[in-house]
């Protein structure tokens, strides 16, 4: 009698084991991917606000002749510095775009237009780990993303503009 119940103790521990492995899996490719995944998209998000607040910052220092120049500081310079350092962390296909454009704001009290600086970074960044689903092309689990990021600041110097 007491062999027939270690017997079918024995039983029931052993179909827990069986059950961990494809349960396991469920878990590792149902969840933890796809939460990785998120998680590189807000990395990625984040790195390229950075990039964006840079970017506008220096061009509201700079003339506009320098500022829209694509071999200039804000659209290559600062864009080639964030590629060697947290740009490493961010899968991007190519370097980000950047435009940069200026708004003509009000006349302030001393008769002079302010000018405002509008800088728009645009990066393709690929999924971290990239999940096959034959099914359906999500950006950010198995396709390519688009990030826009646009940004204003005022200039410090509004005559930089007209130069």
């Amino acid at each position: 009698m007491r062999s027939q119940n270690r017997g079918n103790r024995r039983k029931a521990k052993g179909q827990a084991i069986a059950e961990f492995g494809p349960a396991l899996g469920i878990v590792l490719i149902c969840f933890f991917f796809p939460l990785v995944d998120i998680l590189a998209v807000g990395l990625a998000y984040g790195f390229l606000m950075v990039l964006n607040y840079n970017q506008v910052h220096e061009a509201s220092l700079l003339p506009a002749s320098s500022a829209q120049d694509p071999a200039g500081v804000v659209r290559s310079g600062i864009v080639n510095q964030w590629l060697n350092g947290m740009g490493h962390f961010v899968k991007t296909e190519g370097k980000p775009d950047t435009a940069v454009s200026y708004r003509a704001n009000t006349v302030n009290a001393d008769g002079v237009t302010d000018q405002t600086v509008i800088v728009t970074t645009t990066a393709v960044c690929d999924p971290f780990l990239p999940i096959p689903l034959p099914f359906a092309n999500v950006p950010g689990l198995n396709g390519p993303m688009n990030l826009a990021i646009t940004s204003e600041r005022p200039m410090e110097n509004p005559d930089d503009v007209t130069q």
